[in-house]
């Protein structure tokens, strides 16, 4: 990936805070064995209390087990919020927070390895775990480390993954009580922009149900999210022309013969222009466009990338990129990392034997249908009642641009409470954002691309900290 222009000076942001939790009480009520002592790949001391293990959701006849890991706040593990990651793909593992530089840990170097080389770890000085508690998940089953003993639930959906996510944390705090009264928020990037308003919608209709404990929701964020199928696949032209990527002549021939609907779009005189706009982007990296054209696996993969379904446009710009899905070896490295007998007993993962599955961070034998093509509704839902929600998108991303999801916002029709304006980290312009009525916030991220943490950590933590902990700044 790009590297990040954060400042050496930038490291010990929170370290006046990083000791704190010495202060907390453990987890009291955590499974027995539960904690984590070491992490693979990592020489020292954990910086918070840190636990792993398994959910099982389902019935008898169909039992589901998701992997969890749990990092304690660094801050103040008691009232600090509890976040939980949802990751995109929409079929990946929860510990590609390791490569978003928001977990308590990161990759140690380069992650291209020679065959003989293990794997190194270190502090993540950007974690998230700095001002909230982490709770990442492997969801759905089968991906990570997590596994199902009926080979049928591996075909799965939108709407089940939801169902059993939120079986998922009502088990979850019935496990972990302490934390039931903490803040809760879900956090995700990508496909998750399909996951993570449906499960807040869950959650509340639940509280009202009052079936189950009361989970202490307060909001949800979002980056570079998938929330209308039709609205992302029509950015895709417009974006690449304000970035120029394509000429004047090629986007007005393109304007006037598609009449603005750019997917799915069968006029031969627009289908002529889109495959000269797919020349003109070839090569092009999605996920940054000033980064070399490489990129690792996000759950769409060769084999299945029409089972995932991430619109039209993409498997076409996809096809004519002369590169491959993946280029600088992370899965491998995260494999290996992880897919090891110490590895498995350190973060308390089931053995390979049990699980009849090797770690894969976005296994390709899953396959994945979206069943839900558009998100205005559960958005619509959940802001309405005045929960909070911050969108915020890296604005050099082609994948899902950010100025799909401001033409997205405008469906809603809130009304802008601080219209577009910058936002400032150590005096400089970190991006632009638009705050809208209903705690809704949008925020652009300058320079990064797709999953914003990848390649400006700092930035990131900074304007999530602000959100997270109420600040007006933004």
């Amino acid at each position: 990936m790009c590297p990040d222009r954060a400042g050496a000076g930038v490291v010990a942001v929170g370290a006046a805070v990083a000791t704190l939790w010495l202060c907390a009480a453990a987890v009291s009520a955590a499974p027995p064995g539960a904690e984590v002592t070491e992490f693979p790949g990592f020489d020292g001391d954990l910086p918070s209390r840190q636990y792993a293990g398994y959910i099982t959701v389902g019935h008898e006849q169909q039992k589901r087990h998701l992997y969890y890991y749990f990092a304690a706040s660094e801050r103040n593990p008691n009232t600090d919020p509890v976040i939980i990651w949802i990751n995109g793909g929409p079929a990946c593992s929860g510990f590609s927070a390791l490569l978003h530089s928001i977990g308590p840990f990161k990759i140690d170097g380069s992650m291209m390895l020679h065959a003989g080389d293990e794997p190194t770890t270190k502090l993540n000085p950007y974690s998230w775990t700095k001002m909230a508690s982490l709770l990442l998940v492997d969801s759905p089953a089968g991906v990570g480390f997590s596994y199902a003993e009926n080979e049928d639930d591996y075909v799965t959906n939108d709407t089940s993954r939801v169902l059993d996510l939120y079986d998922f944390l009502s088990e979850w705090f019935a496990e972990y009580p302490e934390f039931l009264p903490n803040p809760f928020y879900i956090a995700g990037c990508s496909y998750s922009g399909v996951i993570v308003p449906v499960l807040a919608q869950e959650i509340l209709q639940k509280n009202e149900d009052g079936e189950r404990a009361k989970i202490n929701f307060k909001g949800y964020s979002l980056c570079n999210p998938a929330v209308d199928v039709e609205i992302e696949n029509n950015a895709y032209v417009p974006y690449a022309f304000r970035m120029g990527l394509i000429s004047d002549e090629l986007f007005q021939s393109l304007v006037s013969t598609c009449n603005g609907k750019y997917w799915n779009n069968k006029a031969p005189s627009c289908l002529a222009n889109l495959d000269q706009f797919h020349k003109q982007i070839s090569g092009i990296n999605m996920e940054h466009i000033l980064c070399p054209p490489c990129r690792y696996r996000m759950g769409i993969t060769a084999e299945a990338s029409e089972e995932y379904d991430f619109g039209q446009m993409f498997e076409l710009m996809s096809e004519s990129s002369e590169y491959g899905l993946e280029c600088n070896h992370q899965e491998l490295v995260l494999e290996k990392l992880f897919d090891t007998k110490s590895s498995r007993e350190k973060l308390h993962a089931r053995p390979a034997e049990i699980s009849s599955k090797k770690w894969k961070r976005c296994p390709s034998y899953i396959r994945y249908t979206r069943d839900i093509p558009t998100l205005t509704e559960y958005h619509l839902n959940v802001t309405s009642k005045g929960y909070r929600v911050f969108l915020y998108s890296g604005d050099h991303a082609l994948l899902v641009p950010f100025s799909a999801t401001l033409e997205w916002l405008k469906t809603l029709k809130y009304k802008e409470i601080e219209k577009w304006h910058p936002w400032f980290v150590q005096k400089q312009i970190a991006g632009y954002s638009v705050r809208y009525e209903n705690n809704l916030l949008f925020a652009t991220i300058k320079g990064a691309g797709h999953v914003p943490s990848d390649y400006l950590p700092f930035e990131v933590f900074v304007a999530y900290q602000r959100w997270i902990d109420g600040s007006d700044s933004l």
